[in-house]
């Protein structure tokens, strides 16, 4: 698994910052990311992601897609950092449903990978 990092860590920070711009930009109601529509969106960004980083693992599938997972939501946290320590941001339920979903979703895609690679196999 670590020689997969680079794709973790690339497609951990891009689906995080592709969800952004979905709950920021694209979505048309406020808190998104605490509804059903965005949290399903998460779940098929990283499960997107998990597949993608976890296609070429020959081992270690589902632990690189839960990496990725990891990955977004560190980098999320990364991003808002200077809101969280001025006390601006609040962590509902909900957001730590959110964040479990995108560990879940990376874990999806990456068994959707080592199901289709046994295909072609």
């Amino acid at each position: 698994m670590v020689k997969y990092w680079k794709r973790i860590a690339i497609a951990g920070i891009a689906v995080e910052l592709l969800y952004a711009v979905y709950v920021y930009y694209l979505a048309t109601v406020d808190l998104v990311g605490y509804k059903p529509e965005g949290l399903a969106v998460a779940f098929i960004l990283f499960a997107i992601g998990g597949f993608w980083a976890a296609r070429p693992a020959e081992g270690a599938r589902l632990a690189t897609g839960i990496a990725v997972g990891i990955v977004g939501t560190l980098f999320y946290y990364a991003i808002s950092l200077p809101t969280i320590l001025a006390g601006e941001i609040e962590f509902p339920l909900l957001a730590w449903v959110n964040h479990g979903l995108k560990l879940a979703g990376g874990a999806t895609g990456a068994v959707l990978a080592g199901l289709s690679v046994r295909r072609k196999a």
